[in-house]
C-alpha cells in the first residue's frame, strides 16, 4: 500500500516536472503572419504588441479592438476586413499579460492600467478620436475608457465617438465564470493551476464557451494556446484573473459607465453563452437606458466575432452608419 502511494507520487512529481519543462507549442505559419504585421509600443518597461491598419478610404475615422480573456488581437481576424471597409484606420493590440505582449510574472493586472495603456497607443499612433469595439475582457476595459470620458478625467486628450461591446461580464449578476476562472482565482491553487495548464485542459475549457455548432477549429485551438503559452503566459492566468474581483469591486463605477454614457453605446450578443446566459438581455434592457442591443441566433455562444463574423459585422456597420446620419 505504501509503496502504491510511493509510486503514485513519484509518477505526478514526473508528469509535473515533464511539464515544466517541456517547450510551449511553435507558432503555426498562420500565427507568425500575424506577428510580422504587428510592431511594439512602449509601456514604461513593457512591451506592447499592436497592428496598425490603415485602408484605402477617404474616411478617417478610427476603430481600436478589445480583445478577450484568455486570448489575443487574433480574436478579430475574421473581421478585419470588413472594419477596413468601415474604418480608415483599425488597430488591434494586446493588453499587457496577453499574446505578443510582455508577460511579467511579478505584475499586479488592472483594469485601470489597460485603459491606461490603450489611451496611451492611441496617443502615441496620433489617434484622438476613436470608435471602441471590445468582448469580455476587453469589455470591462472599455467600461473604465467610457467612464473616464463621461466624468471629464483624463483620457490622454482622446475623444471617444463610440462604444460596441460582445458578450463580456458587464454586471457581476449575469456572470457566470467557467470552473477553471474559479480555480484560477483561489489563492496558491490558482498558481499551481497557470503553471499545469495543459493543452486537453486549455482546449475543454475554451470550446465550451462557443456555440453548438460554431466550435473553434484545431489548428485555431492550437494558435490559441500557443499564443497563450508564449513567454510562458500561462504563469500569469491566475493574476489576470483577478478582473473579476475587480468588476465586484468597481461595479458602481464601470456599471455606472454605461448608465451615464455620453456617446453612443450598442451591444452585440452570442445568446449560447454559458459566461453570461440569456438572462443578460433582460437585465440589459432594465439596466442600460435607451438600450441597443443585437441577440444573434441563438447557437451563438461567447465568441461572437469568430462564430458569427458576418452577423457581428451587419449589426456593427447598421450601428455606425446611424452615427453618421
Amino acid at each position: 500500500m505504501v509503496y502504491a502511494k510511493l509510486m503514485l507520487a513519484a509518477t505526478l512529481v514526473g508528469l509535473v516536472a515533464i511539464f515544466l519543462y517541456y517547450p510551449p507549442p511553435e507558432p503555426s505559419d498562420r500565427l507568425k503572419k500575424w506577428a510580422r504585421l504587428g510592431k511594439f509600443y512602449m509601456y514604461k518597461d513593457f512591451r506592447i504588441f499592436y497592428i496598425d491598419f490603415e485602408a484605402d478610404l477617404t474616411d478617417d475615422s478610427t476603430v481600436i479592438c478589445f480583445h478577450g480573456f484568455p486570448t489575443f488581437s487574433y480574436d478579430w481576424i475574421k473581421i478585419v476586413d470588413r472594419l477596413k471597409e468601415k474604418f480608415g484606420r483599425v488597430i488591434l493590440f494586446d493588453f499587457l499579460g496577453y499574446g505578443f505582449s510582455d508577460k511579467p510574472t511579478s505584475h499586479d493586472y488592472l483594469i485601470m492600467e489597460q485603459a491606461d495603456i490603450a489611451l496611451g497607443l492611441l496617443k502615441f499612433l496620433g489617434v484622438y478620436e476613436v470608435h471602441i469595439l471590445s468582448h469580455d475582457y476587453g469589455d470591462t476595459v472599455a467600461q473604465e475608457v467610457l467612464a473616464r470620458y463621461n466624468n471629464g478625467e483624463d483620457t490622454q486628450g482622446i475623444t471617444l465617438k463610440s462604444l460596441c461591446m460582445l458578450n463580456g461580464g458587464i454586471f457581476p449578476e449575469t456572470n457566470y465564470p467557467r470552473p477553471v476562472q474559479k480555480l484560477l482565482a483561489v489563492p496558491y491553487v490558482g498558481e499551481i493551476l497557470s503553471r499545469l495548464s495543459f493543452y486537453q485542459i486549455f482546449k475543454r475549457g475554451f470550446i465550451d464557451v462557443f456555440g453548438p455548432s460554431t466550435k473553434p477549429t484545431e489548428e485555431e485551438l492550437q494558435d490559441f494556446y500557443a499564443a497563450m503559452r508564449y513567454q510562458d503566459g500561462n504563469k500569469v492566468n491566475s493574476k489576470l484573473i483577478d478582473y473579476i474581483a475587480q468588476r465586484a469591486k468597481n461595479k458602481d463605477r464601470w456599471v455606472g459607465a454605461l448608465q451615464k454614457a455620453v456617446v453612443p453605446v450598442h451591444m452585440i450578443y452570442g445568446p449560447s453563452d454559458p459566461v453570461n446566459p440569456p438572462q443578460f438581455v433582460a437585465y440589459y434592457k432594465n439596466t442600460v437606458p435607451n438600450p441597443s442591443i443585437k441577440v444573434l441566433d441563438e447557437a451563438i455562444g461567447h465568441y461572437p466575432q469568430l462564430e458569427a463574423p458576418n452577423e457581428v459585422m451587419n449589426s456593427y456597420a447598421e450601428f455606425i452608419d446611424r452615427l453618421k446620419k
